[in-house]
């Protein structure tokens, strides 16, 4: 068997002409040897070399990978549908094709020394078009022209295919969809551990780690890869598009909005007697054309009791707002503030119209902006700052450094609040004032014509115009209302007895009650109809031995006796003129006669006592 190729057997092994062969075999430094062969002596090459190359030739193809698209190929069908620089390039193109027809009409020589002419001349001549493609050679223009001989009035048919590949991935389509599956995971692995997942799975040189980076993050759509690995609310947040809010058609004091923000800082408070470290909740309304925070306060948890508080301070300096706007959370939306059908909440009696954000919708409430800037520029001022997540949190805020730190450095509540009533105050108006002095703009918002909120706010909702309720009735506006029945003892309420002689003669009735949470000392008592009854105080437990206690219950049931004997008297006054009622002799004056829900004739006392006709 013969050791060695003729050139004869390396043109069938390479599949190339003698020349081609002959040349392929020199670039490749094989062995060359000289043979006798019948009479006459020939070049031979070494079968060991050349097969050891087909060899690798075989290995090479099967171990390429197949080839993947993954982005749609987009076929452009006029011109302004390619990229600009492609539009450019073809242009520039055509119109050197032009520009050589015109030369060859010219016929100044033949056509060889014409485009010669013309290749070596093109950066004089045409040095724009020369700029974008750079270089040419005269085969490269004799392409060109013949193409554009089949496309006279067609630039595209001459723009670059470069960029016709974009799409192809050299990777088996099932490692792509298995990349596809780790990847699109609520848990958001990173790419490095999902290409680990890979490699386990199919084996190193499945896929290189650049190409599923390139693959996840320029060939597979955004809002897919988002879809799967966010929640619900986040996805909406980052890509659901919004609405865009005109300010031109509402005036500072027309609606306010709230909501709550998580103070990022540890801060020192007292729960059931002992001081702890924790994060508190910062409620604050805001009036929307002015961006004014108008009034806020601080609370362990998102309550309605903390809404109403700065909602009250809010009213208190700056009136009352024409609507509110405010989260659907269900502290905002509680009984208290929104009533129910029996009782109007303090929002009704307050008379704003009130509109609810859509749930899990961010985008609707200006009021985060606000929240944002307070977490970069004042929650991050303290030591204590821990962030919104464990990402956010800084190192020295790791661990038990955490808990140390804290007990050291934690302001308390108090100290809290006085650092975010200098903030609000700087930011309703110093700030942007300072910024104005500088040379910009004092707020950006739409809107504000280079105004700081407190500007907006006082020049669109002037003092003079502001709607403001009197401190006392004000007070009685938010304290919180409950319905209660009239017992025995009188009205059970947050395990507490509260007692007037009134409630004697409404015995079983179903009230309503108007309480201030801060002070339970005592209770305002309404009938059903609405009409005020009395005040009830706490009734304090009586010790076996209180000689005063003893005392003030008999006299609250002198009380009761002699407010019984003028409503007796009444009745026997009533029965004797039915149709003019006077009563002088007896300290009470009548109001009116009505007719209860029972049909029975009642009588209104001055002092808001009913009294019922038999």
């Amino acid at each position: 068997m013969k050791e060695y190729y003729l050139i004869e057997d390396l043109q069938k092994k390479l599949k190339k002409s003698r020349t081609q062969a002959l040349r392929f075999a020199q670039q490749q430094g094989w062995t060359v040897s000289k043979e006798k062969i019948g009479k006459v002596y020939k070049n031979v090459y070494s079968k060991a070399e050349i097969d050891s190359y087909c060899s690798s030739l075989v290995k090479k193809e099967e171990e390429k990978k197949t080839i993947t698209r993954t982005v749609a190929k987009r076929e452009a069908k006029q011109i302004d549908e390619l990229p600009n620089w492609n539009q450019r390039v073809a242009n520039s193109r055509f119109i050197l094709c032009r520009k050589l027809e015109e030369a060859y009409e010219e016929g100044l020589g033949n056509k060889e020394e014409i485009i010669r002419k013309f290749v070596l001349e093109a950066k004089i001549n045409f040095p724009h078009q020369m700029t974008i493609l750079k270089k040419i050679s005269v085969p490269t223009l004799r392409r060109w022209w013949g193409i554009y001989l089949k496309n006279r009035n067609n630039p595209l048919a001459l723009a670059s295919g470069h960029g016709g590949q974009k799409g192809l991935r050299r990777v088996d389509k099932e490692v792509l969809e298995a990349a596809k599956s780790l990847y699109f995971s609520k848990n958001k692995p990173q790419m490095s551990v999902v290409w680990s997942e890979l490699v386990k799975i199919f084996g190193i040189g499945c896929i290189s780690y650049q190409t599923l980076r390139n693959f996840l993050n320029k060939d597979v759509n955004i809002i897919e890869k988002n879809k799967a690995r966010m929640g619900p609310k986040e996805f909406k947040d980052t890509h659901t598009p919004y609405i865009v809010r005109s300010y031109e058609d509402i005036k500072a004091g027309d609606i306010w909005t709230a909501d709550g923000h998580d103070i990022d800082a540890l801060c020192r408070v007292k729960v059931a007697g002992k001081w702890v470290e924790k994060k508190l909740k910062l409620i604050m309304w805001l009036d929307i054309k002015s961006r004014l925070v108008v009034g806020w306060t601080l609370s362990k948890t998102e309550t309605t009791e903390a809404i109403a508080i700065a909602l009250k301070r809010g009213i208190e300096k700056y009136g009352l707002p024409k609507k509110i706007y405010t989260d659907n959370g269900k502290a905002f939306t509680s009984k208290v503030l929104e009533g129910t059908e029996e009782l109007d909440g303090i929002y009704a009696s307050l008379g704003v119209e009130v509109t609810h954000a859509l749930p899990y919708n961010a985008q609707a409430k200006n009021i985060e902006r606000w929240f944002t800037d307070f977490k970069q520029n004042l929650s991050k001022r303290f030591n204590t700052y821990i962030g919104g997540n464990v990402l956010e949190r800084p190192e020295h805020m790791q661990g038990l450094c955490m808990t140390k730190i804290a007990r050291g450095e934690a302001v308390t509540e108090n100290e809290l609040e006085i650092e975010i009533e200098k903030y609000i105050e700087e930011k309703n108006h110093l700030f942007y004032a300072i910024r104005r002095a500088g040379g910009r703009k004092a707020h950006r918002g739409k809107g504000m014509n280079n105004r700081t909120p407190l500007e907006v706010f006082n020049e669109e909702y002037p003092l003079g115009q502001r709607r403001t309720i009197d401190d006392e009735k004000l007070r009685l506006l938010f304290m919180y209302t409950e319905t209660r029945q009239v017992r025995q003892n009188g009205i059970e309420f947050m395990e507490n007895l509260y007692t007037s002689e009134h409630l004697y003669y409404h015995f079983s009735e179903k009230v309503v009650i108007k309480y201030d949470p801060h002070n339970l000392s005592y209770i305002y008592v309404y009938l059903e109809s609405g009409e005020f009854l009395c005040k009830a105080d706490k009734l304090n437990p009586t010790g076996f031995n209180d000689v005063n206690a003893i005392k003030t219950h008999k006299n609250r049931l002198k009380k009761i006796a002699k407010l019984g004997a003028e409503i007796i008297g009444i009745r026997e006054e009533i029965r004797n003129d039915t149709n003019i009622i006077e009563y002088v002799d007896k300290p009470v004056e009548i109001k009116k006669a009505i007719v209860n829900k029972k049909g029975k004739e009642s009588i209104k006392l001055a002092d808001g006592v009913y009294v019922e006709i038999d």
